[in-house]
């Protein structure tokens, strides 16, 4: 990525934003999945059309990942090694990746850029229509949020500061912990949920709400508000070299927890999701971390806050029975099966709200245990340059799609327009998905009528039959298909 220093040049940055908007916002009208025809159970997918759970073509020992491994080629083959790995991450960060490189963001910020970054970020893709208790949002609440962001304040130029987050938190279209939705019935999808940040995340610090407990920040991500409470700042030299040191335990379970101790309360407890990697603490062996012997546990280094702001770092322990590793999980179709299935029937969570993750916080979270840093959100996943694609037109006809899926192997994204769905294997020659979902729609073989099933969950589905709309099939919606571990 260029440098950001003209109002020129913050587009590679601005408009990560905006087709992050973009792509979530087709996603609220894309919230189906479907079938045209039953598939089967395990060993024949024709012969059954429904299941009693109302997901077609499904057994339960299809929600095991060893179901699944067990027809993977080669499951425990290495299909890109460290070397390639680290190769591949750092693309992601470069031209065109999909992810910002905070290093070549410059250390002094024009006026321009700032209030640019903060009208991007308030372009939700959802509509801010009624609040918590259900009343309607009227422009008057629309503007005292905006003035709360504090644009006519932002000077001339001012100096980037750095910081680290210090728990996981979210970020947010303005800086208001205020939730709005779209209608009643859409209250999964909250109008200012921007994103998360996982504990140890770098920002860039461009500015601060009036109300000073917010901060304006630019992300990996791209920008958006945070509580001030959940960031610590400290000087670039001291946030990029804690980002870049080598993980003493990365997080393989869908979310571990360090271990209590109420001597440091600000690494108590901590949530850390899957992928999250940290480094070790330098702690002779034998000596107590906040009242605790480390011989069963693991001493991880932890960013704090201290009452002023500033950055500290602290150790912390995580338990050597919670689902950790040394480094990145080798990248193998086995361990991408094991990964996902880790998610397997959490809740829906869109921009990673109620703790949990949305389809590409899926995604992400599965390959970045193994190193692999994807984009935030599936428009960008379906195109990022840092990855390889088979990219699809209205000129690619149903049999092509249907080809190019037949040679989709274990861990291949499919991209739709809103939504992303990850291949976990065939049988019978018919793909079967890992996804996010809300919905499952789908022709019912018996009335050749829609039926719709709420999952709301982490699923696994077959994927020829899945509709995008009443009219389309996910196939022939399909945008991308990327090939995440090829070289």
């Amino acid at each position: 990525m260029s440098r950001l220093d003209s109002p020129s040049a913050q587009t590679p940055a601005t408009t990560r934003r905006v087709e992050a908007r973009t792509w979530r916002m087709r996603a609220l009208s894309l919230m189906v999945v479907g079938t045209t025809a039953g598939l089967a159970a395990c060993a024949t997918p024709s012969a059954l059309a429904v299941s009693p759970a109302g997901v077609p073509a499904f057994s339960e020992d299809m929600l095991s990942p060893e179901f699944w491994i067990r027809r993977a080629p080669s499951p425990d083959k290495v299909l890109l090694d460290a070397d390639q790995v680290a190769t591949q991450r750092m693309r992601a960060f470069g031209p065109a990746g999909g992810l910002v490189d905070l290093k070549r963001i410059p250390a002094t910020l024009t006026r321009t850029q700032v209030a640019n970054w903060i009208q991007e970020a308030q372009q939700t893709p959802i509509q801010a229509a009624i609040d918590e208790q259900g009343q309607p949002v009227t422009e008057a609440m629309r503007a005292e949020l905006r003035q709360n962001a504090a644009t006519a304040h932002i000077p001339e130029a001012t100096t980037a500061r750095y910081g680290l987050s210090v728990r996981r938190t979210p970020l947010r279209s303005l800086p208001s912990t205020r939730r709005f939705f779209a209608a009643e019935n859409l209250r999964d999808y909250e109008s200012l949920q921007a994103g998360v940040l996982f504990p140890g995340e770098p920002v860039v610090i461009a500015h601060h709400s009036a109300d000073q407990q917010w901060l304006f920040v630019l992300t990996t991500q791209g920008p958006a508000w945070v509580q001030r409470g959940d960031v610590a700042e400290g000087t670039a030299d001291t946030v990029f070299s804690y980002v870049t040191r080598a993980p003493g335990r990365v997080v393989t379970g869908d979310q571990v927890r360090t271990v209590f101790t109420p001597e440091a309360p600000g690494v108590s407890e901590l949530e850390l999701d899957m992928g999250v990697a940290l480094p070790r603490a330098d702690v002779p062996a034998g000596d107590p971390i906040n009242g605790a012997s480390s011989y069963a546990s693991w001493p991880v280094l932890l960013p704090a806050r201290e009452q002023d702001g500033t950055l500290v770092f602290q150790s912390a322990l995580l338990r050597r029975t919670a689902d950790t590793a040394p480094g990145y999980l080798p990248l193998t179709r086995a361990n991408i099966l094991r990964q996902a299935f880790k998610f397997l029937g959490e809740r829906y969570g869109w921009g990673h709200q109620f703790n949990a993750r949305d389809c590409s916080g899926l995604t992400s979270d599965v390959y970045r245990s193994m190193g692999l840093f994807l984009p935030p959100n599936s428009g960008l996943q379906g195109k990022s340059e840092a990855l390889k694609h088979r990219l699809f037109t209205a000129q690619d006809s149903h049999t092509e799609r249907l080809r190019a899926l037949a040679q989709a192997q274990v861990g291949d994204l499919i991209v739709v327009p809103g939504h992303v769905l990850m291949i976990i294997g065939h049988v019978e020659g018919e793909p079967y998905v890992i996804q996010d979902v809300p919905y499952a729609v789908f022709k019912d073989p018996a009335t050749q009528q829609l039926r719709k099933t709420k999952l709301n969950q982490v699923s696994v589905t077959p994927l020829l039959p899945l509709h995008a709309d009443d009219t389309t099939l996910y196939v022939d919606a399909m945008t991308s298909l990327v090939h995440v571990t090829q070289p």
